[in-house]
This record gives C-alpha cells, sequence and structure tokens, in this order.
C-alpha cells in the first residue's frame, strides 16, 4: 500500500532522513533565504511576516524544485527540530539567523525565553 501524498511520514522515517534533508536544504539555501524575507537586511524592506504556517518556506522549496512529497517530508522533519511554521525555523531549528538575533536583541535583561512569545503576523 502507499501511502498518500499527504500523510505525515511515521517517526523512524522522519529520523532516518532528517540529516539528509538538513544538509539539501543548507545546500539550497533555503534557511537564508527564508531569514532573508522574515528578516531583510535593508530596514527600508518590509518583511511579510509569518503566519503561522509554511506559506513563505513553500514557495522557497517550490522554486528550488521540491515536489509535493517531499514538502511533506521536509515540513515533518522540521517540526520534528521544532520549527512548526516558518518564524519557528529561523527561532528553533537553525542555529543563528537575523530574525532570532534580533528578537533576543529587544528583549529586556533578564527576559526568559520561556515566557517568550512569538508573534505571527495573522494572529491577533
Amino acid at each position: 500500500m502507499v501511502a498518500s501524498v499527504d500523510s505525515v511520514p511515521d517517526d523512524d522515517l522522519i529520523s532516518s532522513i532528517t540529516p539528509d534533508v538538513m544538509k539539501c536544504l543548507e545546500r539550497c539555501g533555503y534557511f537564508e533565504k527564508l531569514d532573508g524575507l522574515l528578516s531583510p537586511e535593508e530596514n527600508s524592506i518590509s518583511s511579510p511576516g509569518c503566519d503561522g504556517a509554511y506559506k513563505l518556506s513553500e514557495s522557497i522549496l517550490r522554486a528550488a524544485g521540491f515536489e509535493r512529497v517531499e514538502l511533506s517530508e521536509i515540513f515533518a522533519v522540521l517540526q520534528s527540530k521544532g520549527g512548526c511554521c516558518d518564524c519557528e525555523v529561523l527561532y528553533n531549528v537553525v542555529k543563528t539567523s537575523r530574525l532570532k538575533t534580533n528578537y533576543w536583541r529587544t528583549r529586556p535583561p533578564g527576559h526568559t525565553a520561556h515566557t517568550a512569545r512569538i508573534p505571527h503576523s495573522g494572529s491577533k
């Protein structure tokens, strides 16, 4: 039986493909491109913000040539690493990003990560 394209890969599969998926994402510049959209280097460029989904990620990965079934596996890997939306990929999955640096640079001294609420542009 073949799994549907929209099915979520099981934990063993996710674990086994994670190193290769991460290398592939690094090679295609995915993390840098996502960071460039969510935290542009130039302050004059506005960011589309994160809507709590993978909208920006999907467009970056589709442009890089990834197919729908590959996106499902990529997003499962990112979720397993704490990246459940575009901004969480940059906050939780990669070691460094402008988005993460800029966020924590504005926090008051003594502010701890467990009390921080990362706002999404689509949330009220």
